[in-house]
């Protein structure tokens, strides 16, 4: 299971400065082990240099198909990459896994649903290359940080709906998840609780950079980019993970998110934990992890063959 392993590999340090930080270089990649391939910066579409993805699969062949992972890191829509989940994607591969680390346009790139439509593209992109990877296109979840999170959350939520598909490629291709895991996730972008920082991130998201923008404009795309908008009672099986102390993301859009969900009876749980903050899933992660891992295998079955 390598449970504590597991645990020590989430970055536990994404606090304010890391969450809006500016686009860095690329993440430094660790040690690959022996027993899982890598490999780098495939594009998932042609035209642009955020359309990339690293997969990670075990080594040793496997007589039916693997459940399928796919890890979106976070940085506030201002920075990381497909790097930032490697040794995380490495473990996980070792617990036989195909994992997927994609990444997706940043504000700079352009205002949403540009990274909505980029890593469903890329969800795509893995369903429709499910059989070279020995992936089950069936048994397909995703796990999120911060503002990976809330992508990834939004993501599930909005499975089906064909006009926040985009114009990417694969596009006879579902994009639907059939299990998610957030930790750090916005709800609510418009909730009245947050700090004054992340509602601009949330507004310059939404295009409150582009000239010309009214406030009206952005409030509206500010709405379509919260997973709150579209609750409903037939989305896919959730996990919600979050710190109470949580000063980037305010824990109660979350709090109101998980509220209105079990209103609605969707498929939810929720891990909140009083004295976490932001990098929850590191502080909290020989509770947290073992979580995720029981929360994969009870809605995607079993990882597949050792």
């Amino acid at each position: 299971m390598r449970l504590v392993s597991l645990a020590l590999v989430i970055p536990g340090t994404l606090e304010m400065s890391a969450a809006f930080a500016q686009p860095s270089i690329r993440t430094s990649i660790p040690e690959v082990p022996g027993d899982v391939i890598f490999e780098k910066d495939i594009a998932y579409r042609q035209g642009h240099d955020r359309w990339v993805l690293n997969m990670i699969y075990p080594r040793k062949a496997s007589g039916k198909p693997r459940s399928a992972l796919v890890l979106v890191h976070g940085g506030g829509w201002t920075g990381g990459d497909h790097y930032g989940f490697a040794q995380l994607g490495f473990t996980l591969a070792q617990a036989g896994y195909v994992v997927m680390l994609p990444t997706y346009r940043m504000i700079a790139d352009g205002p949403f649903p540009a990274c909505l439509h980029d890593l469903k593209n890329s969800i795509r992109w893995l369903r429709a290359n499910a059989k070279k990877y020995n992936a089950d296109p069936d048994r397909i979840g995703a796990y999120g940080d911060s503002a990976g999170g809330t992508l990834t959350l939004t993501v599930a939520m909005t499975g089906g709906d064909k006009e926040l598909e985009g114009d990417g490629t694969f596009l006879d291709s579902s994009s639907e998840l059939q299990a998610v895991v957030c930790s750090g996730a916005v709800g609510d972008m418009q909730h009245p609780q947050h700090s004054k920082r992340a509602a601009s991130v949330y507004r310059n998201l939404a295009g409150a950079l582009v000239r010309g923008t009214s406030v009206a404009e952005v409030e509206a795309v500010m709405c379509r980019a919260s997973p709150c908008s579209y609750i409903r009672r037939n989305v896919p099986p959730v996990l919600l993970i979050h710190g109470a102390k949580d000063t980037v993301v305010f824990i109660d859009s979350t709090d109101d998110f998980h509220t209105r969900m079990k209103s609605a009876d969707a498929n939810i749980e929720y891990l909140r934990f009083e004295d976490g903050t932001h990098g929850v899933m590191g502080q909290k992660g020989r509770t947290a992890i073992p979580a995720m891992r029981k929360f994969f295998e009870t809605h995607l079955g079993d990882s597949a063959e050792q």
